[in-house]
């Protein structure tokens, strides 16, 4: 099964706002993770049929976008999120790469989201941001993204207020 391979080290920065926004009008969850800047904007992506992950020139995952309607993801009412998780800076290796396939598992009411590639029998927990998760095993190997706070959105009026509330100096967002 391929893997995908992380660097990860001690944090530079601050952990970073985000979280998922459930597009309703088009079935899809969008991930903000960090906001564009003149230095972080989008450079390349990771994907498979439902998944993409879009990557900064340095291989910061900064946006996620689940195009697998939540309707079809396994709920599971004993799936909770991580109790704790250590900051750090993650960065994708080899990003040039399409992602393996993943299981997508949800709480009862699902506000959760863990998109799992493999299983871990000694997980390790990171903050990609404040309410989005890296599962990884001892390699460094990412198992699982955890979406821990997911809300609805209908035209985009949440990311958007979202954007405009973490909005960093020279913002490609409006």
């Amino acid at each position: 099964m391929k893997q995908i391979q992380l660097k990860i080290s001690t944090p530079s920065e601050p952990i970073r706002p985000g979280r998922g926004f459930y597009q309703l009008e088009e079935d899809a969850l969008f991930v903000q993770i960090s906001m564009f800047t003149e230095r972080k904007h989008f450079f390349n992506y990771l994907e498979n049929e439902k998944l993409q992950f879009d990557l900064d020139r340095e291989g910061n995952l900064i946006f996620i976008e689940v195009d697998h309607p939540r309707r079809h993801w396994e709920s599971d009412e004993k799936l909770k999120a991580p109790a704790r998780a250590e900051a750090a800076e993650i960065k994708w290796l080899h990003f040039r790469e399409e992602l393996p396939e993943a299981v997508f598992l949800t709480n009862q009411n699902k506000s959760i989201l863990k998109l799992e590639f493999s299983k871990s029998k000694s997980p390790l927990f990171y903050y990609l941001a404040d309410s989005v998760i890296a599962e990884t095993d001892k390699n460094n190997h990412l198992t699982a993204i955890w979406v821990t706070e997911i809300s609805d959105d209908f035209a985009g009026k949440e990311i958007a207020e979202f954007r405009q509330e973490h909005r960093i100096a020279k913002s490609y967002f409006l």
